[in-house]
């Protein structure tokens, strides 16, 4: 069997024929579907609509308590959602030292120093943290950057400079709290703009390789752009980039 190939460059469509059978059988380039957009971002822009402002050091005592529980995480056009429901009689307290790690941790002070601090293994402390996260239904995920900005918040002992909305919500059934803050606004702060866009997406909760795909880059140029970052903004890792960001009023 004999097959042709010919190309039409303006209707980019290829065309294969069977010299046995003489037929023509035309092939286009499949196209990939649009993104399908998520329907809990439409539920969380409309109950937002109407929030109103919120104490996130009051929100993250109830969430530690273990009265809420992590329910659905939604990023809009312009800010980052938690829903948040009524957790049950038997959810799992947190102990004073797991609450104290995960909060100073996701403060953005580093685990080592947390250790020292408290006379304990840096083993310990990771572990703590890990323990601690997997009671608040928060492993294996980014930290939501609603629940990190309010963390931090009780860690400071004030409410930070963010524009954070709370709303309540009726959903499958039920009624949940609605919590949002903005997305990060950077300003040059001696960034490159290269620079500026990973860290934009860092805070926005995604990993390095995520950030390399994104940008068409490797994770290894990710990495030295982090370091740049790091360097020049006094942190180190996402939680006191985050931090720093808010005193620099990235979320007002």
């Amino acid at each position: 069997m004999a097959l042709q190939f010919q190309t039409e460059p303006a209707q980019r469509r290829a065309t294969f024929r069977d010299d046995r059978s003489a037929v023509r059988i035309a092939v286009c380039p499949s196209e990939p579907p649009p993104p399908q957009r998520d329907p809990l971002v439409d539920i969380a822009v409309a109950a937002d609509a109407t929030a109103g402002p919120v104490d996130l050091a009051s929100f993250w005592d109830v969430f530690i308590d273990r009265k809420l529980r992590l329910d659905s995480v939604a990023v809009g056009p312009d800010r980052h959602y938690v829903f948040a429901r009524a957790d049950g009689a038997g959810a799992s307290r947190l102990v004073p030292l797991e609450t104290t790690v995960v909060v100073r941790a996701l403060g953005g002070e580093q685990q080592k120093l947390i250790a020292a601090e408290l006379g304990i293994a840096c083993s310990t402390a990771s572990k703590w943290f890990t323990h601690g996260l997997l009671k608040l239904g928060l492993a294996r995920r980014p930290i939501p950057l609603p629940l990190v900005i309010a963390a931090q918040a009780r860690e400071a002992g004030q409410t930070p400079f963010v524009a954070a909305r709370s709303a309540i919500v009726s959903r499958e059934g039920g009624t949940m709290v609605l919590i949002s803050v903005p997305k990060p606004k950077i300003g040059a702060n001696g960034l490159t703009p290269a620079e500026e866009e990973v860290a934009r997406l860092l805070v926005n909760g995604d990993s390095r390789w995520e950030i390399a795909t994104k940008r068409a880059t490797s994770a290894q140029t990710v990495a030295c752009q982090l370091r740049g970052i790091y360097s020049k903004l006094g942190v180190s890792g996402r939680y006191a980039l985050i931090g720093r960001g808010v005193k620099l009023g990235w979320f007002a």
